[in-house]
């Protein structure tokens, strides 16, 4: 009986929990993520508040809209019918909005992947079921699966990242820090990350980093195009004519099956 009364007392002696100091967003993100300060967190979270709950009302309708911040986003832009009038909101959608622009191929490349490990979908069902063209979609799934998201640098665009995919991990992370580093404009002390053309002319000048750069997808089409020309087509009867055909779809179901890669 007394046991019972003591832990009865040490519960009424806890604080409740609206009762209990807000700590601020940086100590806790620190604490989770075991950040020295609050850098990291500014660079990946920004401004956003993790109290604010209007930072997590994003969700999807049944009508496939997306309902952010009290906005409807629809296919067409954003519902007008739907616009709050609140600034807060106004800057988190926007904020929203302009990092998904900045990083959706990468959001994308890396659902596929994960998709792919699990078997959870075939990229060319997919492609299908969200109107989406499949070699773009193994563009994605290419850079994600051979960029770590160690070396990824998000001052560099999805691109520049393409570019350097098909080198080992640390001759990725050095390219890219070179790209992002730029060089000065001349006229202040800023430096401007390189273009995607002045990365590929860099990796140009080193032959031992001419290799292909495209992906195997394209590097497979632009092989099965220079192998049929309307000339070699034209001499094949039409027997060859559907055998070559069938024998095409044959390969392509195949590399769609594999992953082209």
């Amino acid at each position: 009986m007394s046991s019972r009364r003591n832990r009865d007392r040490s519960k009424s002696a806890l604080p409740k929990l609206e009762d209990l100091p807000r700590l601020p967003y940086e100590e806790v993100a620190s604490a989770t993520f075991r950040a020295s300060d609050s850098q990291p967190v500014n660079q990946w979270f920004g401004d956003i508040e993790a109290t604010n709950p209007a930072a997590v009302e994003v969700a999807v309708g049944g009508d496939s809209s997306i309902r952010a911040y009290e906005y409807r986003l629809t296919g067409l832009g954003i519902d007008p019918a739907s616009l709050p009038n609140k600034k807060r909101n106004w800057e988190l959608l926007g904020q929203l909005l302009f990092r998904l622009d900045h990083s959706i191929q990468w959001l994308i490349g890396d659902w596929l992947l994960q998709g792919e490990t699990n078997q959870w979908g075939q990229h060319e069902e997919i492609a299908k079921a969200l109107n989406y063209e499949v070699k773009t979609l193994y563009d994605y799934r290419y850079v994600a699966r051979n960029v770590h998201f160690s070396v990824r640098n998000e001052k560099l665009s999805f691109g520049h990242h393409k570019l350097v995919a098909h080198l080992e991990t640390a001759e990725q992370g050095r390219w890219l820090r070179k790209a992002a580093d730029g060089d000065s404009d001349g006229e202040t002390s800023l430096s401007r990350p390189w273009s995607i053309n002045r990365l590929r002319r860099e990796l140009s000048d080193f032959p031992a980093l001419q290799e292909n750069q495209d992906t195997p997808f394209e590097r497979n089409l632009r092989r099965i195009d220079r192998e049929m020309t309307r000339k070699k087509w034209n001499k094949l009867t039409v027997a060859e004519r559907r055998k070559r055909y069938q024998h095409l779809r044959d390969i392509l179901a195949r590399m769609q099956r594999w992953g082209f890669d």
